[in-house]
């Protein structure tokens, strides 16, 4: 299979494709991760990863951002009931 990859030109541009993909999934990952945490700062943090992501520093600084702020500050999604007073 590698020397398919390696010496067809088909093999080559499947290879570029599969790149492509990986690298477009790695690049919005700080917005897709915003929008899946229900983050309340989704729009501006998907505006900041597709205008300033092309520089290390803006995508690390979304990806910060997405993590910090989704889920309201609180990654235990099984939160435990919250106990009631008696009512009298």
């Amino acid at each position: 299979m590698l020397h398919w990859i390696t010496d067809s030109r088909a093999g080559f541009v499947a290879l570029l494709m599969v790149a492509f993909i990986v690298a477009i999934g790695v690049y919005v990952l700080p917005a897709l991760m915003a929008w899946s945490m229900d983050s309340p700062h989704r729009i501006p943090i998907t505006l900041l990863d597709l205008l300033l992501g092309w520089t290390v520093l803006g995508w690390v600084a979304a990806l910060i951002w997405a993590v910090m702020s989704g889920n309201g500050d609180n990654f235990d999604d099984d939160r435990p009931p919250r106990r009631q007073e008696p009512w009298m």
